[in-house]
């Protein structure tokens, strides 16, 4: 019988059911005989829990082992490749274009278990670090939390999941308010009250019938919700979630009171009083829908890139993004000079302090103990590059007679990456270059035993100026 009825609706609209590819999942059929119901239809029959597009579906709620494929796929991934092989700059590549997103389709849709982003950003993390082996204190240089932030607050642009993945579910409430208000899906949605708050901070709405904006939670009162504006009056609510033009209607509001709550106080008077002044003043548009507008962006429209960022406000802007990431350079000197900048590079006072071995004098100079501004600033070996550099490009700036006295690696790069010369972004991929061949060749003296000279030193740069000229540094071309 359902077949022939399933038969007759593909005669009708044209489709056709695929059976091989459909299952049958019976819901609340306790006193059903499924076996005469199902008689002559070719699907199969399963339950709960099971998977529809891709996601797990269950009737309950679901569980860690229900997201176990994700889980599953992000280890698979890491298996076939060799991450001893790769630089940082590449494992780097391939944990944003990759292994985030294996999971962005899952974060649209649901709300995984925080345990579960913390797997995903455990195994993350470890490739980045370590590549295929174990992670260790001395392999994970900044910490995940630094890292996982954009750019501009000092990140390597890694998304974190559970902010990406809250961006993602605000979609869902922008989609809610604009809908009419007996279209509401609010029972539906992944979105839990901290995300419902974040989107009312984010959000400003205009009134008009009031039908698809909630009383509580919309931010119509000078850009702000009632909820947060008065929060005793909300809490002895009995309708939280009408909306405006139900709460308005007849002061249904009002009606919602429960003013013999054991909490009651003058309080609540009080912020009664103010409430029903700023009501007062309300006035519906009939037939004008609410116009609700996103704060993050010049559109008023709500996009997932904004909603990402807007909670890292209040992070502290850093200035890595100008001076490192947007100069031309190979992305493991781009990888590296982030590094040096924040100081984490294993120079020989880091090592101390680990109480690991090493040398604590300069191997450049043998003079000085090692320290990060000592080797890309203070030491004589550096400067008398730079020196050279300097009368070689005619550019008096990158002199280290010009340089200001500085405390750290990020002051004094800062410093020379902001100099008034023809070309800045030529002079901060000259920075890059420089920095990483001093890295190279105290390497190399240390591990390989291998030492250069200084104008050996010089002459390996400027061939590497010509070979980044004729790889795209088009800004070095212009300074040098």
């Amino acid at each position: 019988m359902l077949a022939r009825i399933l038969e007759l609706f593909g005669e009708t609209t044209g489709l056709k059911t695929n059976f091989h590819k459909s299952t049958v999942v019976p819901i609340q059929c306790n006193n059903i005989n499924l076996s005469d119901v199902l008689s002559g239809l070719p699907a199969s029959r399963t339950s709960f829990p099971l998977k529809y597009l891709g996601l797990p579906l269950s009737m309950n709620r679901l569980k860690r082992v229900d997201f176990q494929p994700w889980i599953d796929k992000v280890s698979a991934k890491l298996s076939t490749w060799s991450g001893k092989n790769l630089s940082a700059a590449g494992r780097l590549t391939l944990v944003n274009a990759v292994l985030t997103s294996q999971v962005t389709y899952l974060l649209l849709a649901l709300k995984p278990p925080q345990r579960v982003l913390d797997f995903i950003d455990s195994k993350r993390k470890q490739f980045l670090w370590a590549g295929s082996e174990r992670l260790t204190g001395g392999k994970c240089k900044v910490n995940w939390v630094c890292a996982a932030r954009p750019k501009q607050y000092g990140g390597l642009g890694i998304l974190h999941l559970g902010f990406f993945s809250r961006a993602l579910r605000l979609r869902w409430l922008w989609q809610e308010a604009k809908l009419l208000n007996t279209q509401r899906i609010t029972k539906d949605i992944p979105c839990n009250m901290l995300d419902r708050r974040l989107f009312a901070a984010a959000t400003s709405v205009r009134v008009g019938d009031g039908k698809s904006s909630l009383f509580w939670e919309s931010a119509w009162l000078r850009g702000t919700t009632p909820r947060d504006t008065f929060p005793l009056t909300y809490s002895i609510s009995n309708g939280k979630n009408r909306s405006i033009h139900e709460a308005l209607s007849n002061n249904r509001w009002i009606h919602d009171l429960h003013f013999n709550h054991n909490d009651f106080s003058t309080a609540h008077i009080h912020e009664y009083c103010q409430l029903w002044c700023e009501v007062n003043q309300l006035r519906l548009m009939h037939n004008t829908p609410d116009l609700i507008k996103w704060k993050f962006t010049m559109s008023g429209q709500y996009t997932t890139q904004s909603a990402y960022q807007a909670q890292f406000c209040g992070s502290t802007c850093m200035n890595f993004n100008s001076i490192i990431w947007r100069a031309w350079a190979p992305p493991k000197c781009k990888f590296f000079s982030w590094l040096a900048v924040q100081n984490r590079v294993w120079t020989a006072d880091r090592l101390a302090r680990r109480g690991w071995p090493h040398n604590p004098r300069c191997v450049l100079c043998a003079s000085c103990p090692e320290s990060g501004l000592h080797l890309f600033a203070e030491c004589c070996f550096t400067r008398h590059i730079w020196a050279d550099l300097s009368i070689w490009a005619a550019i008096t700036e990158i002199h280290h007679s010009s340089w200001q006295p500085v405390d750290s690696v990020h002051q004094w790069w800062s410093n020379l990456a902001t100099s008034a010369v023809r070309s800045v972004k030529g002079l901060r991929t000259l920075i890059i270059l420089v920095s990483w061949t001093i890295w190279c060749e105290r390497n190399s003296r240390i591990f390989e035993h291998k030492e250069k000279t200084v104008t050996q030193t010089i002459a390996m740069i400027k061939e590497q100026i010509r070979l980044w000229i004729l790889g795209g540094a088009k800004h070095l071309a212009r300074l040098v």
